[in-house]
């Protein structure tokens, strides 16, 4: 029997969010730090406080304006009616309704777990900003998932990553919208995400069943290039070697996850590793498990920590060329595709 796919990794990146969405609600201390659009001679430009990150309506996360033959499924994506207008009175097809469930029919996809804004976090300093910047995002999206389909478009919210209780009450919240659930940016998150301090928002979670998804957004131990002048020199390199890596980072947020004594603590709190693949797994277990058995026993868990895994997490990948002998080391269940 033919089954329409369900994609668990579909984004809208903030360039292709309303251009007023901040800029609207502001209040006056943070008209000129909150993320707002400016006119430019080649169109409109996101501004995060004085810092211009890119077009409006560009590229994916990185704002760029389109390039022929920078990125071959951008290429595709143009052949196929993709338009990236960087002026007012564009429809960004991600973030006009009836596009983007034109969108999902075009890759014959019945529902899709859509992460919003990735990163939008690591650009803001004022802690109280971004819980701010946080809210208005996952209010609009709320209300966008009703417009466009409820029972196929399931946005995740943006959880603020700096105040765990921030975080649990933001959770809350969420889920009276109807949310179901939210992504939680680790580059920046203090405390650690190990830390206890942030049982409350396990939970927040395990109570409202929201899950907590954490999606890669690259290796941060990456060598970059050490001047501009050398980045031109070798861009193409550099660009393989930080997207070769990108989902490794997720590493670090399977193993605090599994540190931290919150599944062990809550067993009905989940969590995701987005965009992260899959076979890299098992070795992470191994560690994890090898490690506490030698050093860690006072933490007195009940299970390997790898077990907890198996019982609470999921991970989401596109492609992942070996994953099928990999299936039972994972668990099939706690696998999921997405489209990306």
């Amino acid at each position: 029997m033919y089954e329409k796919l369900i994609s668990g990794d579909n984004h809208i990146d903030l360039t292709y969010c309303p251009a007023d969405l901040w800029s609207s609600q502001a209040p006056a201390k943070w008209k000129k730090t909150a993320p707002r659009v400016e006119m430019r001679n080649d169109g409109q430009h996101w501004f995060v406080g004085d810092v211009d990150r890119g077009m409006w309506n560009g590229v994916g996360p990185g704002f760029l304006p389109y390039t022929k033959g920078s990125f071959d499924h951008i290429d595709e994506m143009k052949e196929l009616g993709f338009e990236w207008n960087y002026f007012p009175g564009a429809k960004p097809r991600p973030t006009t309704p009836e596009l983007r469930i034109a969108d999902l029919d075009r890759d014959g996809l019945e529902k899709e777990v859509v992460y919003g804004c990735l990163m939008v976090n690591d650009l803001i300093d004022d802690t109280e900003l971004r819980i701010w910047v946080n809210q208005m995002y996952n209010d609009w999206v709320a209300d966008f998932a009703k417009r466009s389909n409820p029972n196929r478009v399931f946005p995740l919210a943006i959880i603020p990553n700096t105040d765990p209780k921030a975080a649990a009450d933001e959770v809350r919240r969420c889920a009276k919208m109807g949310l179901k659930g939210g992504d939680l940016a680790f580059k920046r998150m203090t405390p650690p995400l190990y830390h206890p301090d942030w049982f409350v928002l396990w939970q927040a979670s395990a109570e409202c069943k929201f899950p907590i998804s954490f999606h890669s957004t690259g290796f941060k131990a990456v060598r970059a290039p050490d001047t501009p002048e050398m980045e031109k020199e070798v861009f193409t390199q550099w660009r393989l070697v930080r997207s070769t890596l990108f989902q490794l980072d997720t590493m670090e947020v399977l193993a605090s996850i599994l540190a931290s004594g919150a599944c062990e603590k809550y067993p009905d709190f989940n969590f995701v590793l987005g965009e992260s693949g899959v076979t890299w797994l098992p070795y992470v277990f191994d560690r994890c498990d090898t490690e506490y058995h030698d050093r860690a026993r006072s933490l007195g868990f009940k299970m390997k920590p790898s077990d907890y895994f198996r019982r609470q997490g999921y991970v989401t990948y596109q492609q992942d060329k070996y994953l099928e002998p990999i299936v039972p080391l994972i668990g099939e269940d706690n696998i999921i595709w997405g489209a990306d």
